[in-house]
Parts: C-alpha cells; sequence; structure tokens
C-alpha cells in the first residue's frame, strides 16, 4: 500500500499494535495530521482484517459527509486496489473485498446511536458529544476507538484520557512533513512573535491552540465561574429555587440555585435527556409513564429527583404544556421565565452575579467555560453565544432572571 505515513501515523499504528489501548486519543494542533493519520489506519484496518466494521463519527451524519467523507474521497482513489473497493453514494459506506466495512455516521440519530454495533470507531471532533451518546456507543464496540481533536477547554473526555487502557498522543503541525506551505504559514502567523505583532497577524490564543495543540481560554468566552466544595453547599441555609430546560433530544438540564448577597450558588441535578431517561427506565415505568403522557415523565423525573412541591421552578417557556403537566403534579409554582426577555438580557443580569457551581457538577462546568460569543466571518464578536453549551445555562440564567423580576437580585 502506497501510504506515506507520518509519525503521527506510526504512532497510532504502535499503539494500536501493542493490544493495550481501547482508547486512542489524538490531540494537538490543527493540520498536525491526526486525522489523516487515522483516516490512514482505517484503510490498513479494512484491508487487514475480515469482515470487520469501522465507523467514523461526527456530532451529524451531514457534518461527517462534509468533512471525513471527502477527504476518504480524495485520498482512497489514490491507494492501490481502490477499484476493488465499492463505495455506496446513497448509504456513505466502502465495502471492502474481504466483507470490511467502513461507515460515515452522526450522533443526530439517536435511534441508530442506542444500538450501534461496531470493531472499530473514530470520533473526530467531538466537542458537542454528549458522555451518555459516548458510552452508548463505546459499551457495544468490539475493540479500539479513536479520538482526536483540538484541545478547547476542559471536557468529559479528560477522564477518559486517565484511564489505564487509554493513550493521549500529543503532535502539532511540525510534525507533519506533507503540511501545504500555505497552511504552516498561516499556523506560524499566529505565533505572537514581534513581526507578527507588527503584521496584525499574532493570536495568543490560535497560537496555543492550533499552533501548540494546547488547551486555552476560549476566545469570546461569555462566563467565568468558579467551583465550591458540594458540602460547603448543603450548608448554605438559603432558599432553594429550580430551573429547567426542557430537552427531548438535547438534555434535559435541571437544577438547583441558592441566591444570597448578590452570590448566586448552583448544582446540577439532571442532564439526560427525555430519550435517554426513557431508555433507563423499567417495563412498569414505562407503561405508568406513558399512559400519562408528558404528565407521566415530568412527575417521574421532578419525584426522583426529591424536588419539593413547595418551591418556585422556572422553565423553558417552548414547551407549556409541560409546565401544566408540573402543576397538575403538585408543583404549583412552576412558571416560565416571564414575557419576552431578550438572551442578551439574561446574560446581563447573570454577568452582575458571583456565580459558583459546585464540585459535582461537572456539565455546568463544561458549559460555562464553553459557552461564548459568535463570531462573524471577519472575525468580529457578536452579540449572541453561540449554540450547543448552554442547556444547563439557560435553566440557571431563567432562575437568575425571575429572582430579578421579584426584586430578590437587585444588583446589576
Amino acid at each position: 500500500m502506497r501510504i506515506k505515513a507520518t509519525t503521527v501515523f506510526e504512532k497510532n499504528h504502535n499503539a494500536l499494535n501493542t493490544g493495550k489501548y481501547k482508547y486512542i486519543i489524538n490531540s494537538g494542533s490543527s493540520r498536525s495530521s491526526k486525522t489523516f493519520s487515522i483516516l490512514q489506519l482505517f484503510w490498513v484496518l479494512a484491508w487487514s482484517n475480515e469482515r470487520i466494521k469501522l465507523a467514523a463519527f461526527r456530532i451529524t451524519k451531514k457534518d461527517c459527509k462534509d468533512t471525513i467523507l471527502q477527504d476518504m474521497l480524495k485520498y482512497y482513489p489514490t491507494l492501490d486496489n481502490w477499484d476493488k473497493v465499492v463505495y455506496n453514494k446513497s448509504e456513505s459506506y466502502f465495502t471492502f473485498p474481504n466483507g470490511s466495512q467502513i461507515f460515515i455516521e452522526g450522533t443526530d440519530d439517536e435511534l441508530k446511536v442506542m444500538g450501534y454495533h461496531s470493531d472499530y470507531l473514530w470520533f473526530n471532533e467531538f466537542y458537542k458529544l454528549s458522555k451518555e451518546t459516548f458510552d452508548q456507543l463505546d459499551m457495544r464496540c468490539s475493540n479500539t476507538i479513536f479520538m482526536d481533536y483540538n484541545p478547547v477547554g476542559n471536557h468529559w473526555a479528560d477522564s477518559v484520557m486517565k484511564r489505564d487502557n487509554a493513550i493521549v498522543i500529543h503532535s502539532t503541525f511540525k510534525d507533519n512533513p506533507f503540511i501545504p506551505i500555505e497552511q504552516k504559514k498561516k499556523i506560524l502567523s499566529y505565533e505572537p512573535t514581534e513581526y507578527n505583532v507588527k503584521q496584525g497577524t499574532s493570536n495568543e490564543y490560535n497560537w496555543q491552540v492550533f499552533g501548540l495543540g494546547l488547551k486555552a481560554e476560549k476566545q469570546g468566552r461569555i462566563y467565568n465561574w468558579n467551583e465550591i466544595n458540594y458540602y460547603d453547599y448543603l450548608n448554605i441555609e438559603k432558599q432553594t429555587y429550580y430551573g429547567c430546560d426542557w430537552g427531548l433530544v438535547d438534555p434535559f438540564a435541571i437544577v438547583e440555585v441558592k441566591y444570597h448577597d448578590g452570590n448566586l450558588y448552583v448544582h446540577e441535578l439532571n442532564y439526560k435527556s427525555e430519550n435517554e431517561l426513557r431508555k433507563n427506565l423499567t417495563t412498569t415505568e414505562l407503561h405508568q409513564i406513558n399512559a400519562n403522557q408528558d404528565e407521566g415523565l415530568v412527575s417521574w423525573m421532578f419525584t426522583k429527583l426529591n424536588i419539593p412541591k413547595d418551591k418556585i421552578i422556572v422553565c423553558d417557556s417552548n414547551r407549556p404544556t409541560k409546565i401544566i403537566a408540573l402543576r397538575r403534579s403538585g408543583w404549583e409554582y412552576a412558571v416560565s421565565v416571564g414575557g419576552k426577555t431578550r438572551l442578551i438580557d439574561r446574560i446581563g443580569t447573570m454577568q452582575g452575579l458571583n456565580v459558583y457551581y459546585t464540585s459535582t457538577s461537572k456539565n455546568i462546568e463544561f458549559e460555562q467555560e464553553n459557552y461564548s460569543y459568535q463570531k462573524d466571518r471577519f472575525g468580529v464578536t457578536l452579540e449572541n453565544p453561540e449554540d450547543g453549551n448552554d442547556h444547563l445555562i439557560n435553566a440557571i440564567e431563567y432562575i437568575a432572571q425571575k429572582l430579578f423580576e421579584m426584586n430578590i437580585i437587585k444588583n446589576i
């Protein structure tokens, strides 16, 4: 096979051959060849093993088709024996003469994800992939899982990297001898040298993440909250409030909040979607819930979390039937956030507070580190946040806005 192997490919190949690692994680800069090396390795694996199933995943199948698939269709035809491989265009998969197959997939098809069996998996740029989705695919993968990403902030995958059966391969663009010269120049232009500063191309964040492949605080980050020990949170003797951001496929975010003198203390109660919750129910529980439709799941969830029925619960206004279901089930103080409050106003309220999240609230930690303003194509920061990392944050913002409307929060 005519494989132009980089050092990154060799490191992945050697790690695979040891048989010691379930997780091979490629962390590094842009254009370090980490993605391309796994693409090459999939080709080698497919030819070297009979009747195995390999799958490349991104957040959506369309995204995976637009990126990974296009790279495969550009590169694979240059390799020996490409004419013996059958490509199914309508379903986006490759079939090899020995029966092995490479599939292009997305985690947006939740029904497929929950029952997906594979021999080898590849998660490419998985920032928005939930831990629950990863676990579902992980438990049905019989061999190795490859992961690659640019290290932006903290992520649940950090815990995977610490496992005994995991190895992290770090690389930068300097490890890729085949990088086009113009792309190399572009990355080098981010380095904060005196010359680049004068040229106006210096960018500390871009250099840390895309040049050195290191973690850095996300540009345009909206919130910087602090951690508090969970037991210290329990000892705060203040009124509790609850926030809810509904989610059928996205996280069904529920938080508990306490407020005192300009300080907002927040604790995560649930991050699983309604679909994920249903999959973990017993047959009897499912029958009871389905018989009562929305009211059944809502009542079951809030009962399970022991949320008192005399507390204020501030909810996402997009699902009014859910709020009605809560009230019918006894939570009479379930309300939606008042009026047509603009997101920018909710953010303004939050930025006037000192916010502390509990040490067990890992999804709150992740969201607040990655919640950032959108940028236009010229790099200009816009006033609206990016979508995706905002489920628990929305629930917290709803409570803060309600407390402001009730004149409990005043310092903004």
